[in-house]
Order: C-alpha cells, then sequence, then structure tokens
C-alpha cells in the first residue's frame, strides 16, 4: 500500500488573469509567482520527500507548475490525473462571478460539505473524496506518492484547515 503525501500547490500568481478579466474557471490558469517558484523549488528538499516514486498533479496551471519544479528537482515520473482538480463550485460550469463562488464556499464551510438546500449545485464533500480515491486506488502499489493538489481537497480528506502553500499531509488510503 501506498504512503500518500497531499501537497497544495505554491503560491500562484493572478496578475495576467485579472490583467486580461478572465473569469470562473480562468483563474484556473495561473501560473506561480516568483515566491511560488521559490517555494516548489524549497519544499523539494523537504526530508518526507526523499522516497517519492511517483508525482500525482492535479491539470490546473498552478499544480502542474509545481508539480514540474519538484519533479525535475526529483528526477521523478509525473503523471497528470483530471480528478484532482479543485473543488467545483457550480457543476453546471456556469458561473462568472466570482462572488458566488465565495459564497457557495460559504455555505460549504457552515454546512461541513453538505448541501443546505436543494438549490445547491457545488461539489459535496463526499463527492471530492469519492473522486480523489478513485484515482488514488490507481497508485496504492507505489511505495511513495506525492499528490500536488489544492488545499479544499486536501481539507476534504484530512480535515486540515487551510492548508498553507507546498504544506504536505499525509494521507492513508482506506480501501
Amino acid at each position: 500500500m501506498a504512503k500518500f503525501l497531499l501537497m497544495r500547490h505554491a503560491e500562484p500568481d493572478y496578475t495576467e488573469i485579472d490583467k486580461r478579466k478572465y473569469r470562473a474557471f480562468g483563474n484556473d490558469l495561473a501560473s506561480l509567482s516568483q515566491k511560488g517558484i521559490e517555494q516548489a523549488t524549497a519544499v523539494s528538499m523537504d526530508e518526507r520527500l526523499k522516497d517519492v516514486d511517483l508525482i500525482l498533479t492535479s491539470p490546473f496551471t498552478r499544480t502542474l507548475h509545481t508539480a514540474s519544479i519538484i519533479s525535475k528537482e526529483l528526477d521523478v515520473k509525473l503523471v497528470v490525473e483530471l480528478d484532482l482538480m479543485e473543488w467545483i463550485p457550480d457543476k453546471a460550469y456556469m458561473y462568472d462571478d466570482y462572488s458566488k463562488v465565495v459564497k457557495w464556499r460559504e455555505k460549504y464551510d457552515t454546512n461541513n460539505g453538505k448541501h443546505s438546500s436543494d438549490s445547491d449545485n457545488w461539489e459535496e464533500k463526499f463527492e471530492i473524496v469519492k473522486r480523489v480515491n478513485n484515482v488514488l486506488k490507481k497508485y496504492q502499489d507505489y511505495s511513495c506518492v506525492l499528490v500536488i493538489t489544492h488545499g479544499m481537497v486536501i481539507n476534504a480528506l484530512t480535515d486540515t484547515k487551510k492548508p498553507e502553500n507546498v504544506q504536505i499531509v499525509e494521507y492513508n488510503l482506506e480501501n
């Protein structure tokens, strides 16, 4: 059974996204800030990563950028998995106003990831756990897998409140 190390991506830079006025999922195109690049490089020297034999990453730019730096530094294979993406604030993918996402996130937090009304259309906590665990099951024969993902994903799996950038949290996959 693999040891899974969950890591939140390094610090992103939304400057170009804001300049271009990208909305909704356009935010997911943000790359790392200079500080984020330094964070990713520094964390690659963390002792907990010395036995990593595979890196899995979300397809969002900030996670891909983090993973590519760490993969290069550790000389470890990198695999992109769609279902390691961030929480889905609108399962219809129709929102265009980030203030809506903030309100939905508040409802998610208030209700511990459970819908409070029939009008809620965001991804519930159990759905995040299910989709991520389905990915991790495919890699349970590895020794140590680094999973670079997002704060809400880490929170859903481990109840770690607001993980910091490049924070590492051990996760035991239960079958």
